[in-house]
């Protein structure tokens, strides 16, 4: 359920936005918009059930807004939140449906009532709507959204009539006899980039338009239905119950009729015949798999027939063969040595006839898996919560690149990964010498601050690095411990203090940021081979 809040000023909105308890009232979203028109087209986009409205705004007014509501998207909820106290705007919110006026300052207990009881009066208006359909709809009248559910839905239960194909069966009478069915999936996730540019606002039109020519030929030839699969975002399904063995010729079919209304071909999946109802799910699980082992390097053939995983030929080269030369790329820091390390690669890739999504698929696990070492050796060192989510989430994404006409490819493949690993060294590069600078800025952190209370705890605190890292690197790069060189400098600067003969011992220590006296005159003995009491003297004799 989502709502939308319009008010012209941003810290009324933000208040109303802290004062509820969402999760609670099981908002999934909550949408904001500055004045009336933007209002519009948010509504228009999102179809929030519950719209919180000021009155006075500019550009188009709350009573406009829900005048316009009332006209448009009349079950859509609506409350006033105003700072004018005047009949006239109560009357107008309560001709146009609001379910509140609430007056400014917000109270937190009424607005969570009033937007409780909005939400109530939607969903047993909802349930309302939903029983009276249930008991007119008629089945020769089914929806396409309707239709598509049903079959959806029976694509994906157990075995056996579900509720959903019992509805289908009744929508088409034919399937009681039907004993087999193949099931074939169209899949519009790649397309050419035309089409893509001319779908991009409006992805609703594609899948209506693909509907559309797939059941010219099925439903022309009385012999099945295609569907939009609302259980993958970029499928669409055909089941067929008869004709089977004639689904390889329809498939191409469908594709010439797509080529000649929208200039495109589609990768399309058949399943085997498989036993009706009971192995449907089997045979939609068997368009995906054909799916996946089309060969992304055939340009022509856009058809798969599912192959059993035994009778396929799977590919030997492994991305994890080659990791040690990329890991000493990556560690060396320098362009170049990307592409010469994936070289090796890409020409054995070069040589493959075959290359399918699975395989695909596999070679980017292991290269999510290496690239999740570098980052862990990294992310291992950072101590704040939270640190380093940028650099695993912004420079780890890699997305496979299709081409102008929607195919894979390769030279493409090698041109994106290396940029992709480059961009992701350089980062690498940058973190490992911030943390290599850290180390110096540790030393004079403390040269500077000796006679403050410094613990270990509290230089991880500070600089935002794991403890055990810092003791670690400290000593491989500056050659001591953290304690002894702030041990060394605290002695360092009381040799100087131990000077003046009207300063006592256990002043001089706390001046260096020694509280314990006996500890300062141990760790003084123990680094310059006589207490500090004798140093004095020593330093102090005449000549």
């Amino acid at each position: 359920m989502k709502v939308l809040i319009v008010d012209d000023e941003k810290h009324v909105r933000n208040s109303v936005r802290m004062l509820v308890d969402w999760q609670a009232l099981n908002i999934e979203a909550v949408l904001e918009a500055g004045n009336g028109l933007e209002a519009v087209r948010l509504i228009e986009e999102e179809r929030p059930q519950l719209v919180i409205t000021d009155i006075m705004m500019p550009l188009k007014s709350g009573v406009e807004l829900m005048e316009w509501l009332n006209a448009c998207y009349p079950d859509c909820k609506k409350i006033v939140i105003s700072g004018h106290n005047d009949f006239e705007f109560v009357r107008q919110t309560m001709k146009y449906g609001g379910t509140d006026y609430l007056l400014k300052p917000i109270v937190q207990k009424q607005l969570q009532d009033a937007i409780k009881k909005a939400i109530d009066s939607w969903t047993e208006a909802d349930q309302n709507r939903m029983h009276v359909q249930s008991q007119t709809m008629e089945f020769n009248q089914l929806k396409t959204i309707y239709r598509d559910k049903l079959i959806s839905n029976s694509i994906i239960e157990p075995v056996g009539y579900s509720s959903e194909l019992a509805l289908l069966i009744k929508e088409f009478p034919g399937l009681q006899q039907v004993k087999s069915c193949r099931v074939a999936l169209l899949r519009f996730e790649y397309m050419e980039r035309s089409l893509r540019e001319k779908f991009v606002s409006d992805r609703g039109l594609l899948v209506f338009s693909l509907i559309n020519i797939c059941n010219e030929i099925v439903q022309a030839a009385d012999c099945g239905i295609a569907f939009r699969n609302l259980n993958s975002k970029y499928e669409i399904g055909l089941l067929l119950w008869d004709r089977l063995e004639e689904a390889e010729a329809m498939m191409a079919e469908i594709n010439r009729g797509i080529e000649a209304a929208l200039k495109a071909r589609f990768d399309i999946g058949i399943g085997i015949e498989m036993p009706f109802p009971h192995s449907l799910k089997e045979a939609y699980k068997q368009a995906q798999k054909a799916l996946r082992q089309r060969n992304l390097l055939d340009r022509v053939n856009r058809i798969q027939v599912y192959r059993p995983v035994s009778s396929m030929i799977i590919g030997t080269l492994r991305f994890s063969e080659f990791e040690q030369h990329v890991s000493l790329a990556m560690i060396s820091g320098r362009i170049g040595q990307i592409e010469a390390a994936l070289q090796e690669w890409f020409n054995l890739l070069d040589r493959m006839e075959t290359i399918t999504t699975d395989q695909l698929d596999l070679w980017l696990d292991e290269f999510t898996v290496l690239q999740a070492r570098w980052i862990e050796e990294i992310k291992e060192h950072v101590h704040e919560p939270g640190a380093g989510m940028e650099l695993s989430s912004a420079h780890t994404r890699f997305v496979i690149p299709v081409d102008d006409e929607g195919h894979f490819s390769l030279s493409l493949f090698r041109q994106k990964l290396t940029h992709h690993l480059n961009e992701l060294m350089r980062v690498l590069v940058s973190q490992r010498v911030q943390y290599s600078h850290s180390m110096n800025e540790i030393a004079k952190y403390i040269q500077l601050n000796y006679a403050e209370n410094i613990t270990l705890g509290h230089i991880s605190d500070k600089f935002h690095l794991n403890r055990e890292y810092i003791s670690r690197k400290f000593k491989q790069e500056l050659h001591e411990n953290v304690i002894d060189f702030l041990n060394r400098v605290r002695i360092e600067k009381s040799k100087v203090l131990l000077l003046n003969p009207q300063m006592r011992i256990s002043e001089v220590a706390s001046k260096v940021g020694n509280q314990d006296e006996k500890y300062f005159s141990r760790v003084f003995k123990k680094l310059e081979g006589r207490s500090p009491k004798d140093y004095r003297v020593l330093r102090n004799e005449p000549g």
